[in-house]
């Protein structure tokens, strides 16, 4: 009952005000109300402009690690089909080695054999203290590497032959090379010895 008398009483004080005066109250009253209005208006603005801020960096953040994911994706496909090759390689040098020469009408006189790992897991892994425990399945990448002498060959039937090991899809890379020439006719080959070598995923028992 007191709060209705006080806005009864509010609303008798406009009432005996002149017209004048009514039109001052009412144009505080505006003015006031524009104020609270305004800082309001501030107030949701800037908080609108710092919610997009962070939307725009949320945006460039999740950009970024799209690009990285798809930097990520493409590098690990290249490092798994690298993978699957030295897994899957099972290439005989001295085979391939014999039919490119054939058909270079070059005749290989030796091979010489040669086999290092490249990676040492094998020596870093230790036994099973369980003899019932079936050995663990220890890999190592390994160079297996063939070293050919040819006699008499022209610059051409060498050059062509080397690419053609080259090309090979599987991991198959020239690694060493000695020539030596004839003093009348440069293009040809007195000796040649070259080194071929592949790699491969080689599973090492204990």
């Amino acid at each position: 009952m007191a709060e209705k008398s006080r806005m009864q009483s509010l609303f008798d004080a406009f009432d005996r005000l002149s017209g004048r005066e009514k039109v001052m109250v009412g144009g505080l009253v505006g003015a006031f109300m524009l104020t609270v209005l305004s800082i309001i208006w501030l107030v949701f603005s800037s908080q609108i402009n710092a919610l997009e801020e962070r939307n725009q960096n949320a945006r460039e953040a999740m950009s970024e690690v799209m690009a990285l994911k798809d930097t990520y994706l493409a590098q690990k496909a290249k490092l798994d089909a690298k993978k699957s090759l030295l897994d899957n390689n099972d290439i005989k040098l001295v085979r391939l080695m014999e039919n490119e020469a054939k058909r270079q009408g070059i005749e290989i006189d030796d091979f010489k054999e040669d086999k290092r790992y490249i990676t040492e897991n094998h020596r870093r892994a230790r036994p099973q203290g369980d003899g019932d425990a079936p050995p663990p399945k220890i890999r190592d990448l390994v160079e297996v590497s063939q070293t050919v002498t040819m006699r008499r060959i022209s610059l051409e039937q060498l050059s062509n032959f080397l690419a053609a090991l080259q090309r090979r899809p599987e991991p198959v890379r020239v690694t060493d090379l000695n020539v030596s020439t004839l003093t009348s006719d440069r293009q040809v080959l007195r000796v040649v010895k070259v080194k071929v070598s592949t790699y491969r995923n080689e599973e090492v028992k204990l």
